[in-house]
């Protein structure tokens, strides 16, 4: 039998074991055929219990080539995988949708309109007239609505965030003109979380308009200036609770937070330091409630936690969460 014919019986006999799918190379092949040609005359002699043999040799030699051809697929099929990662569907320029274009923040325009000049957030037919500040977690913001076009006497704000909370922030009737809108009506608005909202007007069960506002984390600076000073000069005289102190008090006020649920009223959180007569001291987290009285703003009460083993529980009363992380904070510094 010549080596063409022994190499044919000899790939019909491996495609009938677990080497079937292994690809025979031409060097593969040479190398067979150097063996066979070593031990033609072994061969000869015992050619039926060699086959068996050769076929093992043969499947050797294509076993040791397998990793590096399992190797090269693997290798393909992650540079195809990576490839296919970094594809991204043509949606919009760039490829993707990014969010800031679905809720971009409105913009801080001004205008003239008979001589006079007005500041305002958004475009018509539904714009504000605000602050420049801008608004605050948890304070009350006062705003102006300027409406254009058709709509009904009655409007309906409500607000939405990116996470998808809804606040429904009541109805309010709409009144004469205003600089070079057909109407306005002023209103007083509370956004409890930073983050972007979406202030949207509707009347009649139409929609009107909406304007994207950002609401930043902290204290307004409005706030910090009406708080600070009414803060200071209770502690001053205070002398019900801090009579101990004594009469001549240095006193450091900082503030970790302020809510505003309306005008009239607020809770103001802070960290204050007081060093009185006598060596006397105290360094403590504290709250104040804040009301307006009809001709000004006046502490009201102050609370302090607990000491002791009351003092974590107290402490949770007292602070909401976001507060209270500075208060843990503040007090690893001291």
């Amino acid at each position: 039998m010549d080596e063409n014919r022994w190499l044919a019986d000899l790939k019909e006999r491996a495609d009938q074991t677990i080497f079937r799918d292994v690809q025979f190379t031409a060097s593969m092949e040479e190398r067979v055929r150097q063996r066979v040609r070593s031990g033609t005359g072994w061969m000869t002699g015992w050619r039926k219990l060699a086959l068996p043999g050769v076929v093992l040799t043969m499947g050797l030699f294509l076993w040791l080539g397998l990793p590096i051809q399992e190797e090269r697929q693997s290798a393909q099929h992650v540079i195809t995988r990576s490839q296919q990662k970094t594809q991204i569907p043509s949606l919009l320029p760039g490829g993707q949708i990014v969010e800031a274009d679905l809720w971009k923040l409105s913009p801080f325009l001004s205008s003239t309109y008979e001589n006079q000049s007005f500041s305002y957030l958004g475009e018509k037919p539904v714009r504000i007239m605000t602050d420049q500040d801008g608004f605050y977690e948890g304070q009350t913001q006062r705003v102006i609505w300027l409406l254009n076009g058709d709509y009904a006497q009655e409007v309906e704000i409500t607000a939405y965030n990116t996470d998808g909370t809804r606040l429904t922030l009541g109805s309010y009737e709409a009144m004469d003109p205003l600089y070079d809108a057909d109407g306005h009506f002023p209103s007083g608005i509370v956004l409890p979380e930073p983050g972007k909202w979406k202030l949207e007007a509707r009347s009649g069960g139409k929609h009107l308009g909406q304007v994207f506002v950002e609401v930043k984390k902290g204290i307004a600076p409005a706030n910090r200036q009406l708080v600070g000073p009414i803060i200071q000069q209770y502690l001053e005289t205070e002398g019900v609770k801090l009579g101990w102190l004594g009469k001549y008090r240095e006193i450091n006020v900082e503030l970790l937070g302020v809510e505003a649920p309306d005008a009239a009223k607020r809770t103001v959180y802070a960290w204050v330091k007081i060093t009185g007569s006598h060596s006397s001291a105290l360094s403590a987290p504290m709250v104040f409630q804040i009301v307006y009285n009809g001709n000004a703003y006046r502490v009201t009460d102050f609370q302090m936690p607990e000491d002791g083993s009351n003092y974590q529980s107290s402490l949770q009363k007292l602070f909401p969460p976001k507060v209270l992380e500075q208060v843990q904070n503040r007090s690893k510094t001291k």
